[in-house]
């Protein structure tokens, strides 16, 4: 066995290094969760004792010394150690006041062993020394160990915390600078010595013993460093009269007879009352938020489909979620706080973000659903403007879920973020056509295009606006198919906006009476038809009155920007082949189709009527054909 060398040297390579990683935002956030994790399942109430625990990191630590094992297996026992430490910290911290107020038990051993080390020097027994040293050594970094914790618990009252950091390292600097290592050469002899005599035996014992113990402060100190906001925490709190209570439960009579049957399952009294007592009071809070629920629901006299989608789609997952959170309190008091039940809280903290994410999108969109005709009602918000805002918010939610479950994982999120930066050119690259759909759908919002509900047409395709969305619009067409076009191809294309008209639907025909007509008659049918529309109620005209409430600073007519058409014109219009033809020109009141068509086939019937009243006869094509005689041939 080699020498491992100067002890305080070694510490403060590795309490350097310990600093350092502590800097670290992921090891701290990870101690964080840990904390939470131990604190709402646990609470600490177990009694630690310091001797046997360090009798079992020593063989953890002759364990990580085989040569013949495996780096896998070796990782898993140092994660296992690592959780170990995690542990006892915080159990130990938990009952700081005990550990505080109990006598060092190590003097006793320490001033026996020295008399005796000083007896055998007497008589000059240099095996009997050697022994007694190694011996003498181990229980010195035992009783290092104890100070090192009491006198941190000590400096957990200190309301600093900066304070309190610095104090752990400097205390552990000067406690363990004070020791002096044993020197290995006189040991080399005995420990290379086929020799089975008992004192060979006790020698190479007590070296073992003393080697293993090093590596145990060794390790001891690095773990205490990663932990120290943890005792901080654990410590602060445990002169709460919670813990008091729980150790007066364990110390009673009750505690006394159940405990010892209740140890078999990780359990003792305080803790099992603590279960109980959580899960009666998330029970409670159920029970209180669907009253509320009930009540708010009751307040704005919902449907009755609406209130039970509601419980179908809401409070179910809230149920979900609070009796997960009781499995979860349960599972990991009977587990322990181990490995298994650092993978268990991961998993279950995924699971909560999940159901969170999916809470919180079904809240936000039926808020808006049962919103959705105070919305329609109010001029200043657009549907389109809405339903973007709700897809953007959708979006982030559930990116925002993406990168906690990332975060709970231990997925470094700053390599992440990295990555996302040094690939967002190329991914740009390759969704250009989306990005483009989706600066198109700004664009058609902002120039204010296009509403819902509106007929528009676009490259030989009409119908009604169905949704803007973020990539493409979908439009509902005339024969009822459903198109979806994508946003940049309308930004780039010509939009015809048929609903943007506020007076005015043109109505336009030729109208064609025979050659046999007397102008006269046509003249005076003109002017009859022109009288007619300038009276008709469901024409536009000139006295037809509109009030426009657009004010914004644009040097343009209003009239034309609302889509305002009052012209009439009735003119004879050409001498067609087979008619002479009479031109009528006018527009609707009303821009909507079927009362556009209910005036266009009145002013049809009444055209009918004054064509009749002056002997007009419609026209029809003809084609007149003149036969030569045979004596004109000839």
């Amino acid at each position: 066995m080699e020498s491992s060398g100067s002890f305080s040297i070694d510490y403060q390579e590795t309490i350097s290094y310990n600093i350092n990683a502590h800097t670290d935002q992921r090891v701290f956030l990870k101690k964080i969760i840990w904390v939470f994790i131990l604190f709402s399942a646990t609470f600490l109430f177990a009694s630690t004792s310091l001797d046997p625990f360090l009798d079992a990191q020593m063989k953890m630590e002759e364990k990580l010394l085989d040569q013949n094992l495996s780096n896998e297996r070796k990782v898993k026992i140092q994660d296992e150690q690592h959780h170990e430490y995690q542990r006892f910290f915080l159990e130990y911290a938990a009952a700081k006041e005990k550990h505080l107020k109990e006598p060092d038990p190590y003097r006793t051993q320490i001033s026996k062993l020295k008399l005796r080390l000083n007896s055998n020097r007497h008589r000059g027994n240099k095996k009997a020394v050697l022994r007694d040293e190694a011996r003498l050594q181990t229980l010195y970094l035992r009783s290092s160990i104890r100070r090192v914790l009491n006198k941190v618990l000590y400096a957990t009252n200190n309301k600093s915390k900066a304070f309190y950091e610095d104090k752990v390292d400097e205390i552990l600097l000067k406690e363990f600078e004070k020791f002096t290592p044993i020197k290995s050469d006189p040991y080399l002899t005995y420990i290379n010595n086929d020799d089975n005599s008992t004192m060979v035996r006790s020698i190479k014992e007590a070296v073992k013993s003393y080697y293993l113990m090093e590596a145990v402060a060794k390790t001891f100190s690095s773990e205490l460093v990663d932990n120290r906001m943890a005792i901080y925490r654990t410590a602060r709190l445990s002169n709460a009269k919670l813990f008091a209570l729980a150790n007066q439960l364990n110390a009673s009579a009750l505690g006394d007879r159940l405990n010892p049957y209740l140890a078999t399952v990780s359990l003792d009294v305080a803790r099992l009352v603590l279960i109980l007592l959580i899960i009666l009071v998330i029970l409670l809070i159920q029970k209180v938020i669907q009253l509320f629920v009930n009540m708010t629901l009751k307040h704005y006299k919902l449907k009755e489909e609406d209130v039970e989608y509601i419980h179908t789609k809401i409070t179910r997952i809230f149920n979900v979620i609070v009796s997960l959170f009781i499995i979860q309190v349960i599972l990991v008091v009977f587990f322990g706080i181990d490995r298994e039940s650092i993978l268990i809280s991961k998993i279950f903290a995924v699971i909560y973000i999940v159901l969170v994410t999916l809470l919180l999108y079904r809240s936000g969109n039926i808020l808006v659903h049962f919103k959705i005709e105070h919305i329609q009602k109010n001029r200043l918000l657009k549907k389109e403007v809405v339903n973007l805002v709700i897809k953007t918010l959708n979006a982030l939610l559930l990116l925002a879920a993406f990168i906690a479950i990332l975060w709970v994982l231990g997925v470094d999120l700053t390599a992440v973020l990295s990555g996302l930066g040094i690939g967002g050119f190329a991914v740009a690259f390759a969704a250009k056509d989306s990005i483009a759909n989706i600066f198109g759908s700004i664009s058609i919002l902002a120039g204010d295009l296009f509403d819902q509900g509106d007929w528009i047409e676009v490259d030989n395709m009409d119908g009604t606006v169905v949704e803007i969305g973020l990539r493409a619009t979908t439009i509902r067409t005339f024969d009822n198919a459903l198109i979806s076009i994508p946003n940049f191809k309308l930004v780039n294309e010509g939009i015809r906006n048929w609903s943007r008209r506020s007076i005015g639907r043109r109505i336009k025909m030729k109208i064609g009476v025979t050659y046999e007509s007397d102008f006269e008659d046509i003249k005076k049918a003109v002017e009859d038809i022109r009288q007619m529309l300038l009276e008709h109620p469901g024409i536009a005209n000139e006295r037809t009155t509109f009030r426009s409430y657009y004010r914004q600073a644009k040097i343009i007519s209003s009239e034309d920007y609302k889509g305002v058409k009052r012209t009439t014109l009735v003119y004879m219009d050409e001498f067609a082949d087979s008619s002479i033809n009479i031109l009528v020109y006018c527009f609707s009141r009303s821009v909507v189709w079927q009362e556009w068509l209910a005036v266009k086939e009145e002013v049809m019937y009444k055209i009918a009527e004054i064509l009749k009243k002056h002997d007009l006869d419609f026209a029809y094509p003809a084609m007149t054909i003149h036969m030569a005689n045979d004596e004109e041939k000839e």
